[in-house]
């Protein structure tokens, strides 16, 4: 048909505001059974649908409204403002009363409604498509939509996105080209992201480049110029720096896990002067659990506490330890042997070989006891044992049969002077001064104190003979 076509100016201006938002129909004259959404909170029962309203006027060449009735019309999306393919498009019986009409294009996605400049086509019938196209301009709301745009209120919660889909429906993916930043959040005093997921993983983070940039980077500063030197040099999962630089919390499963490949670190911790590059703290169960796959010389720890790449400590898979620096805060080997019942035991005890059981001992309670075996160490420095410690049973004890350690003395073969051999006394669990020339096998070993008369404690070095 020969004619033109008019949009209302107020019908043009509310246009893009369904184009940006998808979330209401065009104000101006309504359609039969069609209203205005209502205001106040969106999430009302049942979807709004991603439809584009369209509301015009038909005339022919003088002006006039074209005759009442219904009339084919085509209206398309372009990109450009002549040529150009349509990005989507609809064709529709739609009723014309006076010239003016009303009709939807559902066919539009997000990826064309991006924020780019838009042109609207309209054609009616077997016409050709009427030009110019009109541009499509956004209302003040929508233009706060655009990309590069700043959203700002003072209320809890500015911007929500929610998914309510089913499977691996994801809320929000952020995807940044060349080195930028996928998602960038400050807080002034608050967090400056939180995600919470009832299911399944509430943040997920990657980063292609794993020799230079960590996938989440976390800092928690004064300023943004103390973070921004550590974070572009830090191949990570997750980088964390402040006090504390990452902290984890669970009630249960793990507050923090980290896993790396073939090469790197699960977790790397950093400390400056007085800070710890690691803090672990349990109140009732074991503070730091380390499993390292089979046991075999691999090492479970590790500690480098130089610049020439050798450890000073290591323990290995297998549960052997190497110290360059050696044990430091106690001064006696001990072994874990088991008490006769009957008697309470006490540090600094002497003991004998009992005759009842093997590997067992007991109280010393004669003189010059060939079955001295060792002393009831207070604080040994090691430990030996047949089975593994975590299989202690509660009659062992540590025997010290090697070292310094404190032991119960009695004056009862005269007042002991530091040097002189100790032999078992009479008085149960004591030693006693040996005196000249002790029957072989008796000595437990030789005095570090004194003790004039009566009975005490004083330091002795095992030396059994």
């Amino acid at each position: 048909m020969k004619g033109k076509w008019t949009l209302l100016g107020s019908i043009l201006a509310v246009l893009l505001l369904a184009l940006a938002a998808g979330l209401t129909r065009a104000q101006g004259p309504e359609p039969p059974g069609e209203g205005v959404q209502p205001e106040g909170d969106v999430s009302v029962q049942g979807v709004v649908g991603a439809v584009i309203p369209i509301q015009g006027r038909l005339t022919d060449a003088s002006g006039n409204p074209v005759p009442d009735g219904n009339y084919n019309i085509t209206a398309r999306i372009y990109n450009v403002s002549s040529g150009g393919t349509a990005l989507c498009s609809d064709t529709n019986p739609v009723p014309v009363s006076n010239g003016l009409f009303y009709m939807e294009i559902n066919s539009c996605s997000s990826a064309i409604l991006n924020g780019q400049q838009l042109f609207l086509g309209i054609q009616v019938g077997s016409d050709t498509e009427m030009t110019p196209r009109r541009p499509i301009y956004p209302v003040p709301y929508a233009w706060s939509l655009r990309p590069g745009a700043v959203i700002s209120d003072t209320i809890d919660g500015i911007l929500t996105v929610r998914s309510t889909g089913t499977g691996d429906a994801d809320a929000l993916i952020a995807q940044a080209g060349g080195d930028g930043e996928a998602v960038t959040a400050y807080a002034t005093d608050g967090v400056a992201v939180a995600a919470f997921s009832d299911n399944f993983l509430a943040l997920q983070a990657y980063s292609y480049n794993n020799i230079t940039y960590p996938a989440v980077f976390g800092c928690s500063a004064d300023k943004a110029s103390d973070c921004d030197p550590f974070r572009d040099d830090v191949p990570a999962g997750v980088f964390g720096y402040g006090t504390p630089g990452v902290y984890g919390r669970a009630d249960w499963g793990y507050g923090v896990q980290g896993v790396a490949g073939a090469f790197g670190a699960g977790v790397k911790g950093e400390g400056n002067l007085i800070a710890y590059a690691g803090w672990f703290t349990n109140t009732d169960m074991t503070v730091l659990y380390i499993t390292s796959g089979a046991e075999d010389a691999r090492n479970a720890i590790y500690v480098d506490g130089g610049t020439n790449g050798e450890p000073d400590f290591r323990v290995t898979n297998a549960g052997t330890a190497y110290a360059d620096g050696g044990w430091q805060g106690a001064a006696d080997f001990a072994e874990l042997i088991e008490a006769v019942d009957g008697v309470a035991y006490e540090p600094g005890d002497v003991l004998v070989i009992s005759t009842a059981s093997d590997r067992t001992v007991e109280l010393s309670t004669r003189p010059y006891s060939t079955l001295v075996a060792g002393v009831y160490s207070a604080r040994p420095g090691f430990i030996g044992s047949d089975h593994p410690m975590e299989e202690r049973k509660p009659k062992e004890l540590p025997l010290a049969v090697v070292g310094i350690v404190p032991c119960k003395v009695s004056a009862e073969n005269g007042p002991i002077h530091r040097g002189d051999l100790l032999v078992t006394s009479s008085t149960p669990g004591h030693a006693m001064r040996a005196g000249p020339n002790p029957p072989q096998g008796t000595v437990l070993g030789k005095a570090l104190g004194e003790l004039e008369e009566g009975t005490g404690i004083i330091l002795v070095l095992v030396t059994l003979q």
